[in-house]
């Protein structure tokens, strides 16, 4: 898969020096207008390099940054309830009520230390909060940063992260390893000479891949492509988003005079080398705008205006 943009953050470490600098508040208002958070934590050991901490703990260092999280959420919500406590008494309004018991059931799971990611929430329930972006309910993708000794031991050490977080089932946490130091190395390397030396080290991808892919499975998100003679773009949209709404993403007029989709996929394409051939073997379909979207997918979106 070949990603278009996926937005977000790494926040390992800068926890405490933004509280320490005082400039907690916009370091946090910036977190907010991500999709997801990235948090990158040290694995490997180095005496040359001192850990922040002291010492080198990354289920310690998951739980502390998720703990200021949960914190900053709950001091929100305490502050909302007791605006709301006096707005809702004698008050007939329905969402305000609804907004209530919803922001006490979050206080709860705060105060037990259960971050809002890790409740089930209906899509009334997610449109009612849509607007308070709590960081502890945004999806969170925990890149374990460990060195070359420590690759064999890197499936281990994602299930116990993923344990940490209470499995797989829990939604809202993805996990995957890299070498940073090594991917250092490889980023200042020629391509040619960068996939040979990944070759002899066993190396199928680079770790920024499967960071991206990781980040588009926790996201829930697929890429399609639109192409003419000048350009190729890829586009970021929902897991079964359908071909109508896939063309508003493109350009709202797109979707406003939808009138059908000719469809290939990727690989198919590179394959055939050319629209044209792809054509002539009746490789590209003709979809409406009931078509679910594939991973991969390259649209050309009719359309009129």
């Amino acid at each position: 898969m070949t990603p278009a943009e996926v937005e977000y953050i790494d926040v390992a470490g800068l926890v405490k020096e933004t509280k320490e600098k005082g400039s907690e508040g916009e370091f946090y208002h910036s977190l907010r207008e991500v999709d997801a958070l990235a948090h990158v934590v040290r694995v490997f050991q180095d005496e040359k390099v001192m850990h922040v901490a002291g010492s080198v703990d990354f289920k310690r260092d998951i739980k502390n940054l998720d703990l200021d999280l949960m914190l900053i959420d709950l001091d929100i919500i305490e502050k909302r309830l007791r605006r709301l406590a006096k707005s809702v008494t004698g008050s007939k309004d329905e969402s305000e009520k609804r907004e209530l018991h919803l922001l006490q059931r979050f206080k709860d799971s705060l105060e037990q230390g259960i971050p809002l990611r890790e409740l089930e929430l209906s899509s009334e329930e997610e449109k009612l909060i849509r607007g308070y972006a709590f960081l502890s309910l945004k999806p969170l993708l925990l890149i374990l940063n460990m060195d070359e000794k420590q690759q064999a031991q890197k499936e281990r050490l994602e299930a116990e992260c993923l344990q940490m977080v209470k499995g797989e089932k829990v939604k809202g946490y993805s996990v995957c390893s890299i070498c940073g130091k090594l991917e250092m190395e490889l980023s200042q390397l020629e391509e040619k000479e960068r996939y040979a030396f990944m070759e002899d080290l066993g190396l199928r991808e680079l770790a920024i891949k499967r960071v991206i892919d990781v980040s588009y499975r926790l996201l829930n998100l697929i890429s399609f492509f639109t192409a003419n003679q000048n350009e190729v773009k890829a586009w970021s949209v929902p897991k079964d988003t359908q071909a109508i709404k896939a063309a508003g993403a493109v350009h709202t007029d797109m979707e406003k005079g939808f009138i059908k989709a000719e469809v290939i996929n990727f690989d198919k394409l590179w394959e055939l080398r050319s629209i044209h051939k792809a054509k002539e073997k009746g490789q590209l379909r003709l979809e409406g705008k009931d078509y679910v979207v594939q991973d991969g997918d390259v649209i050309f979106f009719r359309f009129n205006v």
